[in-house]
């Protein structure tokens, strides 16, 4: 799998032209051996073990709409796997989640005593 990578570099560069936070992390990407976008690939297209249409447990996804790097549009089809999910718009337009996303996630935590 990294192989494959490794000889994309060009083509990643075309497909993330207008993301430059992408743009910018592909040198270390390719100082690393394209391990982290190989794992990414291998974790999104293996099977999860579990079925998120049968999780009964409510699941809360936090994503920015001007996220950069992950289109809103794919937390949104995540989010429509799972029978009980709610979607949160992040305020931050960030990938990394925010300190007031962190707050509000803390903040549930502690109110659900988990």
């Amino acid at each position: 799998m990294v192989a494959r990578f490794a000889g994309a570099a060009q083509r990643m560069a075309e497909v993330f032209a207008g993301s430059p936070s992408v743009l910018a992390s592909l040198p270390g990407l390719a100082a690393h051996g394209w391990r982290g976008p190989a794992r990414e690939v291998r974790l999104q297209t293996r099977p999860w073990g579990f079925v998120p249409g049968a999780v009964a447990q409510p699941v809360r996804l936090w994503h920015a709409p001007a996220d950069e790097e992950v289109p809103f549009p794919a937390a949104e089809a995540t989010a429509a796997l799972f029978s009980a999910a709610r979607l949160t718009e992040q305020g931050a337009p960030d990938h990394i989640p925010s300190e007031e996303t962190l707050g509000e996630l803390f903040a549930e935590l502690r109110a659900a005593r988990l």
